[in-house]
């Protein structure tokens, strides 16, 4: 049986089937570029979070590819949420072609990492404790040969206060976990610049990187990403956990902190009582991704293990 979306309820709240099983929406939780994720309920009052996707036009990409991308997400967080705790739990999804909307139903946490990074240092304990499950996730993700491509607070969220990554969206498979792998494009949108440009001119089929951000490693301007660029991701996530932003967080013109990020800007690291805590941080992020750790490599550093 079909989704079908429905604003006959008796509270006045849109209802929607997944597999024939009734849902009621009961507040917006978050919006990205590709959905929007709710608060919901089943029949029995039982709470989750739904992410909802719109396929209907106008939109850069075509409606079959959208469609392809949302049961690639579904299928690898299907894959992930039974292979370890610290992945959002997919329980069902969907895609209604006659409506070009898809459902994917999953557990409900607290909020996320973002909501306890409010621009001042964590306490040890909790940086600690944060970090051995951020390494936790980067080692199930290498084991999987699974890349996110795109860790950062706002996508850990917690749950019974155990941190599980969620919005696969653009992650993808790999053969083995190597190094690095060379991608065929990244999509979406950074706007214009001569840096842009440049990249534009000498990289082929390059699309500029969506959703720039903060924690994006410096290989994927060179339109690479691989295990190690997740362990750069969650490297700055340490670093903002220690000092309260990330390393180029006082650029404000995106296009120059993306040529910072990408060219290599060595990176400043404060004073800090706890030397492993700063080597952790120094080897996640190098630039050069063959010299970065791994994820096993994360799990014998003497800081995670602390």
């Amino acid at each position: 049986m079909g989704s079908t979306v429905s604003r006959e309820s008796p509270s006045n709240r849109p209802t929607f089937t997944v597999h024939g099983r009734l849902y009621r929406i009961l507040d917006v939780i978050g919006q990205g570029a590709a959905a929007t994720v709710y608060r919901c309920e089943d029949q029995n009052g039982d709470q989750y979070a739904v992410k909802v996707f719109d396929f209907s036009p106008p939109h850069r990409s075509p409606t079959v590819q959208r469609a392809q991308n949302f049961d690639k997400e579904a299928r690898i967080l299907k894959f992930m949420s039974r292979r370890s705790r610290h992945f959002v739990y997919l329980y069902d999804y969907e895609y209604n072609r006659h409506e070009n909307l898809g459902y994917m139903i999953m557990e409900l946490g607290e909020g996320s990492l973002r909501d306890k990074l409010v621009g001042l240092p964590l306490n040890d304990r909790h940086r600690r404790i944060y970090w051995k499950q951020i390494v936790a996730i980067l080692k199930d993700l290498q084991n999987s040969n699974v890349v996110h491509a795109d860790i950062k607070p706002d996508n850990i969220i917690l749950v019974n206060n155990v941190l599980k990554l969620t919005d696969l969206g653009i992650a993808f498979r790999v053969a083995t976990p190597i190094n690095t792998v060379r991608r065929g494009r990244i999509q979406g949108t950074l706007g214009t610049s001569t840096y842009l440009s440049y990249f534009q001119y000498h990289t082929v089929d390059f699309f500029p990187v969506i959703s720039f951000s903060d924690y994006m490693a410096p290989e994927v301007f060179s339109h690479q990403s691989g295990v190690k660029s997740d362990v750069w991701s969650a490297g700055i996530i340490l670093y903002e956990m220690t000092y309260g932003s990330p390393p180029f967080y006082g650029i404000f013109d995106r296009n120059e902190k993306a040529a910072a990020i990408a060219s290599g800007t060595p990176i400043l690291f404060f004073p800090e009582r706890n030397r492993y805590l700063v080597d952790c941080m120094r080897r996640c992020l190098q630039p050069n991704p063959y010299a970065r750790p791994n994820s096993h490599h994360l799990v014998a550093h003497p800081y995670t293990r602390m």
